[in-house]
């Protein structure tokens, strides 16, 4: 958008020059035919940098339309989807902290919980991220108070992704597998729903990121 705004402000300015110096060079010009063909060659170009100019002010009035509507279909969805707006905000911070992408965890908290942040699973998992207390309590010196509050039960489920992330020297899907599992290195089953959600694909198509790629953006 600043881009464009410099752009329409260069071709601006240069239409201004441009016609200064076609009065300048008119002038200078001894013969007839000198002046027509001087002022053809610049009316051309004053003509060219005209529609360059209405391209970019088009271009600048339908970029600042779109970001109006982006910000009024972000509000309406806060105020309609209230505690789904706070997920979508605290994934992405603690997404960003620990260098996954927002997408992946959205996929995973929907396999995992559903988006409910009361989920309690039969083995004992609590929370969007499915922390299982028993496990973990004493390596992430777990509050049990706050186990179904919804940053920190994201914050201990992106710790122990980061572990098994590390653990599997960057292989995302192995780190996924062990996040289902434990140390299992293989939950295909896990890792197709992962995959397959509307959240992952979405990512994949707005990113243009191969699937199989590894890395901790992933």
């Amino acid at each position: 958008m600043h881009l464009n705004k410099r752009i329409i402000t260069i071709c601006s300015g240069v239409i201004i020059t441009t016609v200064v110096l076609m009065a300048a060079v008119i002038g200078l010009a001894t013969e007839d035919g000198d002046r027509r063909e001087t002022i053809e060659k610049l009316h051309a170009q004053v003509s060219q940098l005209e529609k360059n100019l209405s391209y970019y002010k088009s271009l600048h009035e339908e970029t600042q339309q779109e970001k109006a509507f982006r910000l009024f279909e972000n509000k309406t969805l806060q105020l309609r989807f209230p505690n789904f707006s706070e997920t979508v905000r605290i994934v992405y911070k603690k997404s960003n902290e620990y260098g996954f992408s927002p997408y992946l965890v959205m996929a995973m908290i929907q396999v995992e919980s559903g988006f409910n942040s009361n989920a309690v699973s039969t083995a004992g998992a609590c929370g969007l991220m499915q922390v299982n207390y028993s496990v973990w309590k004493d390596q992430l010196n777990i509050d049990f108070e706050r186990i179904f509050e919804k940053e920190y039960n994201i914050d201990l489920g992106l710790k122990i992704l980061k572990h098994y992330y590390d653990k599997a020297n960057g292989n995302i899907f192995t780190a996924l597998s062990r996040y289902c599992s434990g140390y299992n290195p293989n939950c295909p089953v896990y890792n197709s729903k992962i995959l397959t959600s509307r959240f992952y694909t979405h990512r994949v198509k707005e990113e243009s990121i191969p699937r199989e790629q590894d890395d901790a953006s992933i």
